[in-house]
């Protein structure tokens, strides 16, 4: 999928990214929030991977990439609730590396990249590639993974109806077909 070919040329940048989450970041929107290697959150941000609210599969490289961040376990409640997490929540678990005024959001995630820039340049990427080792390689694996499953559920009656029920705001009534 396009899509997917971005996110794993995003992932592919060398260059360390922090991201200023000021509201929701659901779905592909979590997926973007997590290219990056930082992420500062206003206090009103929150974290939703609903896929299955809608009848889907998740995207993004989200099944590689989120348990990376926050473990298993906790990927695992993401995505098998759907719930959302608030920026404090996400800071606990650490989603989220700093929670920020939202006033003040954008300048406080400029901070945190100049305090990554002012160190020797050739040294922070080869740390960083180190660090993320095979990442964008993993993610285009679980990407082409993940495209398949949304493939097969995009055409089933619960996919339609979650995308109803999610749009209208209340529980998908689901018949596993």
């Amino acid at each position: 999928a396009p899509l997917y070919d971005q996110a794993v040329r995003l992932f592919s940048i060398e260059t360390p990214i922090v991201a200023a989450v000021q509201g929701a970041a659901v779905g592909a929107g979590l997926g973007l929030a997590l290219v990056a290697d930082f992420r500062v959150a206003a206090p009103e941000a929150r974290f939703t991977a609903n896929f299955v609210k809608l009848g889907f599969h998740p995207g993004f490289g989200l099944t590689h990439t989120l348990p990376r961040v926050i473990g298993q376990q906790r990927a695992d409640l993401m995505f098998l609730t759907g719930r959302r997490i608030k920026a404090e929540e996400g800071l606990a678990w650490g989603l989220v590396d700093e929670v920020a005024p939202l006033e003040s959001l954008r300048e406080r995630a400029q901070e945190l990249a100049a305090e990554i820039a002012e160190n020797a340049p050739l040294a922070v990427v080869a740390t960083r590639k180190t660090l993320r080792g095979k990442l964008a390689q993993a993610v285009r694996a679980q990407t082409n993974h993940e495209h398949e499953q949304q493939a097969i559920l995009r055409a089933t009656e619960d996919f339609a109806e979650g995308v109803r029920a999610v749009q209208e705001r209340r529980p998908g009534r689901f018949l596993g077909r």
